[in-house]
C-alpha cells in the first residue's frame, strides 16, 4: 500500500470525523464518519464548503468557529450542536496550506451533563425552597455526626436562638448555655438517654434565652441514627419556634379563667336581685291574702314597690350591659349621633342620682359650666354618665362626690371624682378592660362591664377616657370629648 492509500485506510478507522478544509473552506477530503455526522453527501461534497454542501449548518457556532480559524490561521478547540441534535467537540489546526478538523461526537456525555446539571439545578431550586418554607415557618435543621465531629445547621438555625447572623460555630454547649434553668434538667437527661437506651427519636420542648434578654419557646424533634451494633453514629433534627403558639395558649388559658371568673361572678350579681324581687313578691303576696297586718294602700307596700322596682332596673342594667358587650364584639353597637349640648344631659342625671346618693349617705354635687356644644348620642352619653357616677357611688366608700364639666383648650372635659381608696397605677388600664374590676378591692357588685363599655362608646364619639389621682386621695375619672365647631 502506498502512503496515501495508507493515510485514507486510517482516516477511514478513525472514531472521529476528519475534515481537511482548503484556504477559502471548501472541503478538500473527509471521511465517512464526517459525513455521517454532518449529513454531508460523502464523494459528492469536494469542492464545496460544509454550510454549502448542508445548508442546515449555515450560521451554527461550527460555521462561525470554523470561518475565525479560517482566517486567523490558529489552532482552536470548541463544543457546537448541531441542528440534527448532534454535540461535537471539534478540534482545529492549520496543516501546511489546509486546515484539519478532528470532531467526536460527545452527544451521550453532553446530554449526562446537562442532565446533571439540571439535576443540581431542580435540587439548588428545592433547597431554596425549602429554605423559605423553614423560615416562613420559624424553622431550622441541624445534624450531629459524631464520628466525624461535624455539625451541620440550616441557615436559619441561629436566628432562632436570637442571632442575626449565623456564627462561626454552634457547640452543645452554647445551646446548653442558652436554656431556661428550669428546662436544662429534662433536656439533658433526654441527650443523656440516647447513649445509654435504644432511643430512636425524642422531642423537647424548651425555652432559649436571646442576646436581647428575651425568651422564645422551642420544640425540637430529633431522630437517633445507629450503627449495626446500636452504636449512636448520627442525632438529626428540626427546630420550630412556638413561642407565638405559647403565647396564644397562655392567652386562652387567661380567657378560660376569665371566663369562668365572669360566670362566677354573673351568677352571683344575677341571684342578687332576683332573690330580693322574689322576697319583695312573697311579701306583697301575703299582704294581699290578708295575711300581714298592713293594708294593701299602706306606705309599707309602697316602699316593698319601690325596693322591687330599684331590682328590676338593676337587673335590666346588668343585661343591657352584656347586651351591649355582644354588640360591641359583633360590631353592631349603633349610635345615633346628633348636634346638642351636653351640659343639661349631665345636670339632669346628677339630679337623678340624689335620691341614691342620698340614701347611701353621699353629697353628691356638680359643676357644670354651659354650653358644651357637641355631637353625641343621648342615650349613650346618659350610659357613659351614669356608669361614671355609679362607679363612684360605690367605689368612693361614702366619700363626697363631685362632677364636673367645662370646656378646656378646645374640648369637653368631663370629671367624675371621689375620695375613696383611689385606683392603683398598675390597674389604671386594665379595669377599662372587659370583666375587670380592681384587684384587692372589696366586692362591691357588677360584672366589670361598665367601664370598658364606657370607653366603647367614647371612641367611637372620638373621645378619651381615663383615670387619674386627686389631691388629697381618691379618683377622678376624666372624659374628653371635641367640641363641636371648635
Amino acid at each position: 500500500m502506498s502512503a496515501q492509500t495508507r493515510l485514507q485506510v486510517l482516516r477511514e478507522m478513525m472514531a472521529e470525523a476528519f475534515l481537511a478544509l482548503d484556504a477559502q473552506g471548501t472541503i478538500h477530503e473527509l471521511n465517512h464518519r464526517a459525513a455521517s455526522l454532518l449529513g454531508l453527501p460523502y464523494g459528492a461534497c469536494e469542492g464545496m464548503t460544509p454550510w454549502a454542501a448542508q445548508p442546515m449548518l449555515a450560521g451554527t457556532t461550527l460555521h462561525e468557529r470554523l470561518l475565525d480559524a479560517l482566517t486567523t490561521r490558529e489552532p482552536a478547540r470548541f463544543l457546537s450542536e448541531l441542528p440534527s441534535g448532534v454535540w461535537l467537540e471539534l478540534s482545529v489546526r492549520p496543516v501546511g496550506g489546509e486546515m484539519w478538523v478532528l470532531a467526536t461526537d460527545i452527544t451521550r456525555r453532553q446530554r449526562a451533563e446537562n442532565e446533571v446539571a439540571r439535576t443540581e439545578e431542580r435540587f439548588r431550586q428545592l433547597g431554596e425552597r425549602f429554605q423559605v418554607a423553614l423560615e416562613s415557618a420559624q424553622m431550622a435543621v441541624w445534624e450531629t455526626n459524631l464520628v466525624t465531629g461535624q455539625v451541620f445547621r440550616s441557615e436559619g438555625h441561629d436566628r432562632l436562638y436570637g442571632y442575626p447572623q449565623p456564627l462561626e460555630e454552634w457547640t452543645h454547649e452554647q445551646f446548653l448555655a442558652s436554656l431556661h434553668p428550669d428546662d436544662r434538667p429534662e433536656v439533658e437527661a433526654q441527650v443523656a438517654a440516647i447513649f445509654h437506651n435504644d432511643v430512636l427519636s425524642y422531642s423537647s420542648t424548651f425555652r432559649t434565652h436571646w442576646p436581647d434578654n428575651t425568651w422564645h419557646w422551642l420544640i425540637s424533634r430529633s431522630r437517633v441514627i445507629r450503627d449495626a451494633n446500636g452504636k449512636v453514629m448520627v442525632v438529626r433534627g428540626a427546630i420550630l419556634d412556638i413561642t407565638a403558639l405559647k403565647e396564644t395558649e397562655q392567652a386562652l388559658q387567661e380567657a378560660v379563667r376569665t371566663r369562668d371568673d365572669f360566670l362566677s361572678v354573673a351568677s352571683h350579681e344575677l341571684r342578687t336581685p332576683l332573690t330580693s324581687l322574689r322576697l319583695q313578691i312573697d311579701l306583697l303576696r301575703r299582704m294581699a291574702e290578708g295575711k300581714g297586718q298592713e293594708p294593701v294602700s299602706s306606705e309599707k307596700v309602697t316602699a316593698r314597690l319601690d325596693a322591687a322596682d330599684r331590682q328590676l332596673k338593676r337587673l335590666a342594667a346588668l343585661l343591657d350591659n352584656l347586651l351591649d358587650v355582644s354588640r360591641i364584639r359583633t360590631g353592631k353597637l349603633d349610635f345615633e349621633l346628633a348636634s346638642g349640648d351636653l351640659a343639661p344631659v349631665v345636670q339632669d342625671l346628677v339630679g337623678r342620682f340624689a335620691d341614691e346618693a342620698k340614701q347611701a349617705g353621699v353629697v353628691l354635687d356638680a359643676r357644670v359650666e354651659g354650653p358644651a356644644p357637641c355631637r353625641f348620642d343621648k342615650l349613650r352619653m346618659e350610659q357613659v354618665v351614669s356608669n361614671l357616677i355609679a362607679n363612684a357611688l360605690r367605689y368612693g366608700q361614702g366619700t363626697p362626690v363631685h362632677v364636673a364639666l367645662r370646656q378646656q383648650d378646645g374640648q369637653l372635659r368631663l370629671t367624675v371624682r371621689d375620695g375613696g381608696p383611689g385606683v392603683p397605677a398598675t390597674e389604671r388600664e386594665r379595669i377599662f378592660q372587659r370583666f375587670a374590676q380592681v384587684q384587692g378591692s372589696a366586692r362591691t357588685g357588677g360584672l366589670g362591664l361598665g367601664l370598658y363599655i364606657v370607653r366603647q362608646i367614647l371612641e367611637a364619639h372620638g373621645g378619651h377616657v381615663w383615670v387619674e389621682d386627686t389631691p388629697g386621695g381618691g379618683a377622678a375619672f376624666v372624659v374628653t370629648l371635641p367640641v363641636e365647631g371648635a
